[in-house]
């Protein structure tokens, strides 16, 4: 194997001065644990690489060899199972990314026949952001009187902080430091906005981490402390109940004292209730509120309670009727109340009801006349009944009204273009009515035995598709309204799609096909398919018949499919099978691929490509005169003088009836009276070219062996022209004994 290496190092420095600007990206960031690909900027060799080296130079500045691959492969230990080589571009594949992984990863590309190449990458590795939290020194302060310092941890490398208020970032001020990294944040004298939610947002160049949310606890006031009276009025009816609220922003809640004229009550708490009020009570009232946390205390305004003797009481309206149709009807409202020198007002909900072209107040605005009701007068109305001292409000009193029907609306459930049939759909119906209407359905315009606000249709058959509508009707208006019609188109699905040909074997360039596409089903849309590619029509293709027919003039070799029909409606769709068609075609593209030159007891082979279906028949003749080659390649053991010459090959297909012949000129070259030394030299790398291509020879047996059992007859659509003769015809010779080579220790002899 040593011996193998230095063979191959020695002919990457014949083959010329290496070079790699641009094979490799400059740098790679990944995570631990994560997997990198290094990926080369070689295009896929036709022709096999004869080595391929991926070294490191470690973080440590140690430098070892990671793989070496020419005919094996040899790997160093930790990386047996976490590497793939993809060996026609040279790239490399490491998985499970450890901290160790970081350095400066080298290759180098030994081709067949071309510079070597050499490239190499930067990795860094991270270990990922972790365990991010946050601590305080503590969390119970006082506003204006406290500070506070939170610290930050987090598991991983390559850090950065970034401190987070709610969703607002924290940045460094008078009150507020950053210090540590940006891992503790101090904030000096706080405010109750500095109360949270903390979090601390960590990164790294691979990832990121948020912390908990942490909440501090401030406590501030009281202020802005308020007073207010329940009902608020300049008077109090002696008797009357009335309730004082006290309210000042603390944290925690205050506590409430309160006073009259001054002195202290014993009455505690943020309401003050005074029931069945006394004249004595009038006076000025206020509160305080006290923070036991902050120690601060503040007192309200006072507050002014007059308690004077009159009332008004038994306040009642009476409407003419309740029962009305909008736009016919009028109703008066009349308010009675008892106490004296009273004033009327009337409401409807919560607004004041005032005169317009509609409303008359009459009466001292005791009496309330809406002509032509709408349905925006059905109330609650109430009358309110005041006087200097007092005031009182009526119970509501609502009307019906009666309207509508209008915007009367129409939906499906489900809502599609199209349903299937054998589906079950519902229809229902709306409008805009008091009391609630009634409904009727139509299809067609014809009217259904169904009523009611839906339609529910099960089982759905294609005779029931139409036009469907609804009308809503009012009993006490005597009005109807129509919906739009909705259109209920019903179909059929689509099922047992099959794709029949007239045959299936061609002759390309000569033949034609038809594909024919049924099914069942309604409303059909059909789709052809080949392979992944919709089928359009061209100068050679045409879709008949709905597009359930698919022709092809004059087939080609790309014709072959899979086809396949896709056939869908509104409510499914469906595929057919498979079908595949054998065009018959070639031989073309015809050469002959070899040296040109050789020296005397070389091994030559001479290939003989061309492409074929089915495969072509081989026969060789040299300079003009049949020899006994009739496979793809031609073997010479031993070269000599009498070998040089013309090379003719010719192909035939003996279904398409076509021939091609290709010619190659060899010459064979006698070194028996030149320097040995130097032409042992040449040998022994001559020696080792072949032996490479044996192998490779070797390897594409293998693999036609493996497609043959795969193809079973059948030949893949667009075959490019690497396929070749190498490909077609892997029976051209045997493996059966020992060929004895310096390079490659594998038994080989060539049997015809």
């Amino acid at each position: 194997m040593e011996t193998y290496v230095k063979l191959l190092i020695i002919l990457g420095a014949i083959s010329g001065v290496s070079h790699g600007a641009g094979v490799l990206p400059d740098t790679l960031v990944a995570a631990v644990g994560e997997t990198v690909m290094f990926a080369t900027t070689v295009p896929p060799q036709e022709t096999p690489i004869l080595v391929v080296t991926w070294g490191i130079l470690d973080i440590s500045g140690t430098n070892f060899n990671i793989i070496t691959s020419s005919s094996v492969n040899i790997t160093a230990p930790g990386h047996t199972d976490r590497i793939t080589l993809f060996r026609s571009t040279g790239s490399l594949e490491l998985r499970n990314l450890t901290l160790n992984d970081s350095g400066e990863y080298r290759l180098t590309i030994i081709p067949v026949a071309s510079s070597q190449l050499k490239g190499s990458c930067s990795l860094v590795v991270h270990a990922p952001v972790s365990n991010v939290t946050v601590t305080a020194n503590s969390t119970d302060l006082v506003e204006f009187s406290s500070s506070i310092s939170l610290s930050c941890s987090s598991s991983g490398s390559s850090l950065s902080f970034l401190w987070l208020n709610g969703s607002s970032e924290v940045t460094a001020s008078d009150r507020v430091q950053l210090t540590d990294g940006n891992t503790t944040l101090t904030i000096v004298n706080v405010t109750r906005y500095d109360q949270g939610p903390f979090r601390c947002h960590v990164f790294s160049p691979v990832n990121n981490g948020t912390s908990a949310p942490l909440n501090l606890s401030i406590s501030y006031g009281p202020e802005n402390i308020n007073l207010t009276l329940s009902p608020s009025q300049e008077y109090y009816d002696e008797g009357s109940d009335i309730s004082l609220m006290c309210s000042a922003v603390s944290r925690p809640a205050a506590l409430i004292q309160w006073f009259l004229n001054g002195d202290l009550l014993s009455d505690s708490g943020p309401e003050l209730r005074l029931m069945n009020i006394q004249m004595s009570q009038s006076g000025n009232y206020s509160c305080q509120a006290f923070n036991n946390i902050t120690m601060r205390n503040q007192t309200s305004q006072t507050a002014a309670l007059t308690v004077l003797k009159s009332n008004i009481s038994n306040v009642v309206v009476t409407p003419n009727t309740t029962d009305l149709v909008e736009f016919n009807n009028s109703v008066s409202l009349s308010c009675s109340s008892s106490g004296s020198f009273p004033s009327f007002l009337w409401l409807n909900g919560s607004s004041e009801v005032t005169a317009s072209g509609r409303v008359q107040l009459t009466d001292g605005g005791a009496t309330l006349t809406i002509i032509n009701v709408a349905r925006y007068d059905q109330g609650p109305f109430r009358c309110h009944v005041f006087n200097n001292f007092s005031n009182y409000t009526s119970d509501p009193v609502k009307l019906s009204i009666s309207f509508g029907p209008e915007n009367t609306n129409l939906k499906l459930f489900p809502s599609q273009q199209h349903y299937e049939e054998g589906s079950d759909i519902s229809l229902r119906c709306s409008a805009v009515s008091r009391p609630a209407a009634q409904y009727y359905w139509f299809l067609n315009g014809d009217k259904l035995s169904e009523s009611g606000p839906e339609l529910r249709l099960m089982n759905l058959q294609e005779s029931q598709s139409g036009n469907y509508s609804c009308q809503a009707f009012n009993n006490k208006t005597m009005r109807n309204e129509t919906s739009h019609p909705s259109v209920v188109f019903i179909l059929s699905p689509v099922s047992s799609v099959v794709v029949t040909s007239n045959t299936t074997v061609f002759l390309e360039f000569s033949t034609s096909v038809s594909l024919s596409c049924s099914t069942s089903g309604s409303s059909l849309s059909f789709l052809w398919l080949n392979g992944s590619s919709e089928v359009t029509a061209s100068d050679r293709v045409q879709l008949n018949d709905g597009n359930s027919t698919l022709t092809i003039v004059n087939v080609t070799r790309y014709d072959q499919g899979p086809f396949r029909c896709n056939v869908s409606n509104g409510v499914s769709n469906g595929i057919s099978q498979s079908v595949n068609l054998v065009i018959q075609y070639g031989p073309d593209n015809m050469s002959i691929k070899g040296p040109n030159s050789v020296h005397a007891g070389d091994l030559t082979m001479l290939y003989c490509h061309t492409m074929s279906v089915p495969s072509a028949k081989f026969t060789w003749l040299f300079k003009g005169k049949p020899t006994n080659g009739h496979e793809a390649v031609y073997v010479i053991k031993s070269s000599r003088n009498s070998d040089s010459g013309t090379y003719t090959c010719t192909a035939e297909n003996i279904v398409t009836g076509q021939s091609q012949t290709a010619h190659h000129e060899l010459t064979v070259i006698d070194f028996s009276d030149c320097d040995c030394s130097a032409a042992v030299g040449r040998a022994t790398i001559i020696t080792a070219g072949c032996c490479v291509l044996i192998a490779a020879v070797n390897g594409i047996i293998v693999y036609c062996l493996i497609r043959k059992k795969r193809a079973n007859s059948i030949y893949a659509a667009h075959r490019k022209e690497k396929l070749s003769v190498k490909e077609c015809h892997s029976d051209l010779y045997k493996i059966t004994g020992p060929v004895n080579n310096d390079l490659y220790a594998v038994p080989l002899k060539l049997k015809k």
